[in-house]
């Protein structure tokens, strides 16, 4: 952009005057598009110097500028139109264009006039940062042209403008669009990396309510402390002294459902209330197994009950709706508010859980019914699968403690999707239970399973996977629900080039426009013939006050842009889901098709 010193009001009172230099019925105007000149505004090209500016709707004011830097040139000029940013090039402006002189000017940065559309020609760009930026630098060439000065000696559209290739520099201004959207935010940071090099960041380092970006740490911090092939097993025991003296068909003693923290444990008819297929551990099969192994024994009736031990979480946190951080005051707000739990934005915990803890379910997530004690509720759900296959229970199913290992018989288990599989629930689907689920087992790996502890142990992983860039990542929950979690946009960025664009964290991701929970907002396809979009996989999160994106994209040429914007204002949430600032970022990146080749 061309910052030639004249002064700020010259282009002021330019562009004060450019309103009403033709009628609104003047030109051609299609839907979407600018009202244009007349084509004695527009002028003849034949040798004349071209000044080229976009012409769709959003350009309104570029093309006033446009006419403003026609009015000043001493040699002939004239004015072509590029026709709109995704659009091709008019043919008629085209042939315009070939008759002009060589150089030249374009008013508008690249996301508004690609420097495709220059025909390899050599002319000074001029923009800015917004509209009026971009008038008040119009205003200094124009003012600098009047003065008889040469604004022109080197261009902005070549391969490099101080040493910053032109594609490198439509990225940086196609990106940082999100910045100039009137949804923008004074707390708002945005990072762009490619083939993991910075390529453009705003306020990067400071860390912002991420809302369920977290579950990128926690998936990170997961991967990193239980490892990507870890499974947890649920198991079914009996009173060995029990077992051995059956008689009569009849087991007098109770049967135990011991929980292994599985966070995906489920019946098929909860998961399959959704389309989506989605990995998880068939409670059912263990029911079978079990069947079979009571069948061995001769059992055909339970004197007692199904027992649900959900020990495996010692420390008996259900949620945290009561937990307030170190130091907190009556004003603060609590960890969690009461209607994620009230709304089933996420179930209650414990080290056994059928179907996230609801009992009934429905196939409305605000219906479902939730229990007071999931453990109770995983017990009677499996009392129901055993006595749906023909045992007899006596007695009410509880909750409480299994026998020590040397004095129960097992009967049967069912080990879970690895962590790397059951990914796809916490980032693609955003599934808040299971990430929770999945967060206490980072913290009992670590010897304390609590919130405090959970937290602690997966800050203490990304600390040593992320040096100080872990200092921007705040984690007091696992799924992002907490209004006191923190992320920066470089943090965010910084866990998915840890992974890796092929990895299996980055594949569990959404697909921009495709899948839940993006399914409804997906990058625009590139105009002028340029094929489809490229494919983004990310992370969405949202919050009352946060609205937030990362992920990563290989282009066509290989590169990986991996990226993140994270914007946090009061009840941010009303802009949707969809925003322009979600929008024009996943453009941005799926448009990337005209960098060089890796």
């Amino acid at each position: 952009m061309k910052r030639l010193g004249a002064a700020a009001a010259a282009a002021v009172l330019v562009a004060a005057g450019l309103v009403g230099m033709w009628p609104a019925s003047a030109g051609a105007q299609a839907a979407g598009s600018a009202t244009l000149p007349p084509p004695e505004v527009l002028g003849d090209c034949a040798g004349a110097v071209p000044v080229i500016v976009a012409s769709d709707a959003d350009a309104q004011s570029d093309i006033y500028s446009a006419v403003t830097l026609v009015g000043v040139l001493d040699a002939k000029s004239c004015i072509v139109l590029a026709g709109g940013r995704d659009d091709p090039f008019p043919q008629d402006q085209l042939e315009r264009l070939a008759t002009a002189a060589a150089g030249g000017y374009v008013v508008g940065g690249p996301a508004a006039v690609p420097n495709t559309k220059l025909s390899g020609r050599k002319m000074t760009r001029v923009y800015g940062a917004d509209r009026w930026e971009t008038a008040t630098a119009v205003g200094e060439v124009a003012a600098a042209l009047a003065a008889g000065e040469d604004p022109s000696g080197s261009d902005d559209t070549g391969e490099e403008v101080d040493g910053t290739p032109a594609w490198q520099q439509r990225l940086a201004t196609e990106f940082s669009a999100a910045l100039r959207s009137s949804e923008a935010t004074d707390d708002m940071c945005m990072s762009l990396y490619r083939n993991g090099k910075p390529i453009f960041e705003h306020k990067a380092n400071t860390p912002l309510l991420p809302a369920s970006l977290a579950k990128l740490a926690t998936a990170t911090a997961a991967l990193s402390e239980l490892g990507a092939e870890a499974t947890f097993t649920t198991r079914v025991v009996a009173d060995a002294g029990a077992l051995d003296a059956v008689s009569d068909g009849v087991l007098r003693g109770d049967l135990y459902l011991i929980g292994g923290g599985d966070p995906v444990l489920a019946t098929p008819g909860y998961i399959n209330r959704i389309a989506d297929a989605r990995p998880y551990t068939d409670v059912t099969q263990l029911a079978d197994s079990v069947m079979a192994a009571l069948d061995a024994h001769g059992i055909d009736t339970i004197e007692g009950a199904i027992v649900g031990d959900g020990s495996w979480f010692a420390d008996g946190e259900q949620s945290y709706t009561s937990h307030s951080l170190p130091g907190a005051t009556p004003e603060t707000p609590a960890i969690w508010k009461q209607s994620y739990l009230s709304g089933n934005f996420v179930g209650v915990l414990s080290g056994l859980i059928i179907n996230d803890g609801y009992s009934p379910y429905a196939i409305d997530r605000r219906s479902h019914t939730r229990s007071a004690d999931s453990t109770k509720a995983a017990a009677s759900d499996f009392d129901d699968l055993l006595e749906a296959r023909g045992m007899v229970i006596r007695h009410r199913p509880r909750s409480g403690s299994a026998p020590a290992a040397g004095d129960s018989t097992d009967l049967g288990s069912i080990t879970s999707p690895s962590v790397a599989e059951m990914l796809v629930r916490i980032l693609r689907y955003s599934e808040n239970t299971p990430a929770e689920m999945l967060f206490k087992q980072i913290g009992r790996h670590g010897g304390d399973s609590s919130r405090a502890g959970s937290a602690k142990a997966a800050s203490t992983a990304l600390g040593d996977l992320l040096d100080t860039t872990a200092d921007e990542i705040v984690l007091v929950d696992g799924s992002g629900l907490s209004v006191h979690n923190r992320m920066s946009c470089e943090a965010a960025v910084r866990l998915l080039l840890l992974a890796g664009s092929d990895s299996r964290l980055v594949t569990s991701l959404s697909i921009a426009g495709r899948t839940p929970t993006l399914q409804s907002c997906g990058p625009r396809p590139p105009g002028n013939g340029q094929g489809p979009a490229n494919t983004v996989f990310a992370k969405g999160g949202q919050l009352n006050d946060s609205s937030a994106i990362a992920g990563v994209s290989t282009a066509a040429n290989g590169d990986v842009l991996t990226f993140a914007m994270i914007a946090n204002e009061p009840l941010i949430i009303r802009i949707g889901s969809c925003n322009s600032l979600r929008q024009r970022t996943l453009d941005a990146i799926g448009r990337y098709t005209y960098g060089p080749a890796s």
